[in-house]
């Protein structure tokens, strides 16, 4: 017997050894990718889309929202040095925000203006505009700095 002839009777052995090497191969670099890392990863970032996802809300809901929003930046800009109406404007624009109503870029500029007024013109202690500091901090995460600095410090 030739060693050809010795190969073609051990085809099928060497067929089933070549295909062990090539599946072995395939699982070392799927083993390699750490999937389980990366899936781990996905399902993390999906969670976070889905918690800032905006609420879905019925249509007198929204309406309501948006009657409000309209109703405290109109008392506002009547007077903004009221406590009152400095709470009413922020607990609208988190509100608002919060269930997509309204962009996020535009609450924050809003939210921003509003905060600027208070750290420039303080006002007694409330806790109307404590509750609603606390509202926006939850809709502007990048202000809760200036939001805990207004809400620790004395006002008079």
């Amino acid at each position: 017997m030739t060693f050809r002839e010795g190969l073609l009777k051990a085809r099928g052995q060497l067929t089933f050894i070549a295909a062990l090497a090539i599946s072995t191969g395939i699982i070392i670099y799927l083993e390699a990718l750490d999937t389980e890392a990366h899936i781990q990863g996905r399902v993390a970032t999906e969670l976070s889309r889905q918690r800032n996802a905006p609420a879905t809300v019925s249509p007198a809901i929204e309406a309501t929202v948006r009657a409000n929003l309209q109703r405290s930046e109109e008392a506002y800009s009547g007077d903004p040095g009221s406590p009152a109406n400095r709470a009413a404007l922020l607990a609208s624009l988190s509100s608002a925000v919060q269930l997509g109503i309204l962009k996020s870029e535009d609450g924050l500029a809003r939210a921003q203006r509003i905060l600027a007024d208070m750290e420039r013109q303080r006002g007694e202690p409330s806790p109307v505009v404590d509750a609603a500091l606390g509202t926006a901090a939850v809709a502007f995460p990048s202000l809760q700095e200036r939001i805990a600095s207004l809400n620790s410090a004395p006002r008079s």
